[in-house]
């Protein structure tokens, strides 16, 4: 199973090699499972999608991943429902967040430099040190509103 069209990282490989981290087999189908569903999924929808291409990979596994995407932000979860999806701004640092249509399911990511100074500032006015924040907006999108 190869690796395809990693948004906006040029590779897999040397993004991981950046973080002192080996690019390995288990981290690719991990990878290719949150490209390919195009939603985001829980550790278990990845491990059936891997499942059913012939790969073989343990839930335990999936977590350590994930864990470990996140941790050099490649991969968000979801506020509301707990899932993830690979970050599609990788190179934007700061708040990122998501349209979540309650109706279809699509999900939107965007970043926006103004809401992480704002919600920094609220962490600080109530002496809570943040270590990172993502928000969910839920709605209808404009196809559904339509």
């Amino acid at each position: 199973m190869g690796i395809s069209n990693f948004p906006m990282i040029t590779s897999l490989r040397t993004t991981l090699k950046e973080h002192g981290l080996k690019d390995t087999q288990p981290r690719r189908f991990v990878l290719q499972a949150l490209e390919k569903l195009k939603k985001p999924a829980s550790p278990y929808d990845i491990q059936k999608w891997v499942d059913a291409k012939g790969g073989s990979i343990n839930a335990v596994t999936v977590y350590r991943i994930i864990e470990t995407f996140m941790r050099i932000g490649l991969v968000h979860r979801h506020p509301c429902d707990g899932h993830f999806s690979l970050c599609s701004m990788p190179h934007k640092k700061g708040h990122h967040g998501f349209l979540h249509c309650t109706s279809c399911g699509k999900t939107q990511e965007f970043h926006d430099e103004q809401l992480c100074k704002a919600e920094e500032r609220v962490a600080r006015t109530l002496k809570f040190r943040s270590s990172t924040h993502v928000s969910e907006i839920l709605g209808t999108c404009a196809a559904c509103a339509a």
